[in-house]
């Protein structure tokens, strides 16, 4: 409210009122020259929900110490910011350094160490600039009270927040007395400060600053910047807009691992994310994954100290598992965390789960090889004991738990999956190149018809578990003739697979042509041929109109010529799609057979 006694018609009044009761007064009195509408960017308070307006204030300044120091650590690489963006953010506040407005009217916080004279406080605090010089005996700065305190006042401020959290690095670590403890010879400097973007300058900088003033060296080596997790609508998640869920809401929704490994897989360095809690229902069902699939080894049995010959699919995951530890070991040198839950996600789910355990699940039927099981058992042990010590940091407390109950723990060794280390050998170190080569060629070829020949049963309308008929003609095969026709029929779904070389499939058998050979998928007993062939033309006729629009757009000399070029690339992509579709479905007609 407005406080001018002089004035008893503002007097009192809220000032959104005082002002066009300003303006009313100077119409009055014919001293309003014009009236115009103005647009202005007001800030507005999340907090208060009102505008935040400039008021000229007495308030406390500190020059900042060791710009150049501090500025120069990140320039010439001392102290590395990940990403590296991020580097001419902070270039861009030191080149701008203006001194820190360190008081705050606040009824909590530091009180400033500041103490005037009482007979001099009233004159001190009035003056426009104050320092310890122009004060004289006046002023007492200082950690202490002055001796004879009772006739000084304590100025009423308090420290900004961040006046101590530039002070984190090593007060934290220094006892009261201000000695330097054997903690500060141990831990400063730190490795990795974790923090994000939006607090660059406000304790990023002032850090590195402190450190250099105070300890004269840098505080950290690495500063990692997470990402701000934003809500749909792009706003930062916060108390004061509700739109911040409750971790704890969450975790007993989804678990503890769950919200850990769905946010660290969306959330790349550096970079503003829009949660949605899809993802995280994501990283509860992979927990769900993981569990199930160690359930599924442990009713399997014991398996053998030796693991004796392994299979094609036991050497293309072993060797798909080689791969993911050094890919991973490169996404953490780099600081990529959300490629490497990428990482363990894709080759857990994908590789592992949908791939190598349906294609080794022959293994355990009553009339397998026992040899062969035994390999089998011991593939999936070592794939999940390496793979736990892998996901880990992500997910700590499931796989602690599987840990324990797959008896991974070694004799003597660490209690905790925590404590224990990836040894950096080799899975396949005794398993020639050539070998480990070949095996994955074969198996990316069964596995790559597997999703041709479950495409063929797609493309006609039939269920992913109906039990069709499949013929291989390994004639045209770049792998030669395949021994795995029984793992490729189970992957298939197929009721039946049969191996013909040079086999005639007469008109209407549809056909896929892969690495092993031709696949063909007999219609007879599975549809209404007149009845899928009429479904098929309509929705040919239904390809070709869509194709025939999008060529009358990229015939228009004017679309393409002023239309701008995403676009334009835009409707070439469909013209390809459609096209492409067009060709499908004939083929398909054609493979039906018959008028």
């Amino acid at each position: 409210h407005i406080d001018c006694p002089d004035c008893p018609e503002l007097h009192g009044l809220d000032r959104f009122v005082a002002r066009k009761k300003a303006g009313q007064m100077l119409e009055e009195r014919g001293l309003l020259i014009k009236v115009e509408e103005y647009d202005n960017n007001v800030g507005f308070s999340e907090r208060a929900h009102v505008p935040i307006e400039p008021r000229i204030s007495m308030q406390w300044f500190l020059k900042y110490p060791c710009v150049k120091e501090a500025a120069d650590a990140v320039a010439n690489g001392d102290i590395k910011f990940r990403p590296e963006r991020w580097a001419k953010t902070y270039a861009h506040w030191m080149e701008n350094l203006q001194d820190w407005c360190i008081s705050r009217q606040l009824w909590w916080g530091h009180q400033i160490p500041v103490w005037y004279r009482k007979e001099m406080a009233a004159e001190l605090q009035a003056r426009e600039s104050l320092d310890a010089t122009s004060a004289g005996a006046d002023l007492h700065v200082g950690i202490e009270p002055p001796a004879d305190e009772e006739n000084w006042v304590r100025d009423g401020d308090v420290l900004d927040t961040w006046f101590s959290s530039w002070l984190w690095p090593f007060a934290t670590m220094t006892g009261s007395d201000g000695e330097r403890s054997a903690t500060v010879e141990k831990f400063y400097p730190t490795t990795d400060l974790v923090t994000g973007p939006d607090i660059i300058f406000f304790w990023v900088a002032r850090m590195i600053i402190a450190g250099f003033r105070w300890e004269d060296r840098l505080p950290f080596r690495n500063v990692f910047f997470t990402s701000i997790i934003r809500d749909k609508q792009g706003r930062k998640l916060s108390k004061s807009l509700g739109n911040s869920p409750d971790p704890l809401d969450l975790i007993d929704k989804f678990g503890a691992d769950g919200v850990r490994f769905g946010l660290m897989r969306i959330a790349p360095a550096g970079t503003d994310v829009r949660y949605d809690e899809d993802q995280i229902v994501e990283g509860r069902n992979f927990a769900n994954k993981l569990w199930n699939a160690v359930r599924f080894r442990q009713m399997q049995g014991a398996a053998e100290a030796d693991k004796g010959p392994l299979s094609l699919f036991a050497i293309d995951i072993l060797a798909k598992l080689e791969a993911l530890e050094a890919d991973m070991d490169e996404a953490l040198k780099e600081y990529r965390f959300n490629d490497a839950g990428n990482l363990l996600y894709q080759f857990f789910w994908n590789e592992y789960c949908d791939w190598y355990l349906e294609s080794a699940k022959g293994d355990f039927a009553p009339e397998a090889d026992p040899a062969a099981k035994a390999a089998t058992l011991w593939t999936m042990d070592t794939v999940l004991r390496r793979f736990l010590l892998q996901l880990h940091p992500y997910m700590p407390h499931i796989t602690e738990e599987l840990w324990e109950k797959m008896g991974f723990r070694a004799e003597g060794g660490p209690e905790f999956l925590m404590q224990t280390t990836l040894d950096n050998s080799l899975v396949m170190h005794d398993i020639p190149a050539e070998t480990i080569a070949a095996a994955q060629a074969k198996v990316a070829a069964i596995y790559g018809a597997v999703g041709r020949a479950r495409n063929l049963k797609a493309e006609y309308g039939l269920a992913a578990n109906r039990g069709v008929k499949f013929i291989i003609d390994p004639e045209a095969s770049e792998q030669g003739q395949i021994d795995e026709s029984t793992v490729f029929g189970r992957l298939a779904g197929a009721g039946d697979v049969t191996v013909v070389t040079g086999y005639d499939p007469g008109k209407g058998v549809p056909v896929a042509l892969t690495a092993i050979g031709k696949i063909y998928m007999p219609l007879e007993g599975l549809i209404d041929v007149a009845a899928e062939r009429e479904r098929l033309t309509k929705e040919l006729g239904k390809a070709e109109d869509e194709l025939r629009k999008v060529n009358a757009k990229l015939s228009n000399e004017n679309f393409v010529s002023r239309a701008a070029p995403e676009i334009v690339a835009e409707h070439r992509e469909r013209q390809g799609q459609w096209k492409a579709r067009v060709e499908e479905l004939g083929r398909m007609i054609e493979n039906l057979g018959g008028a």
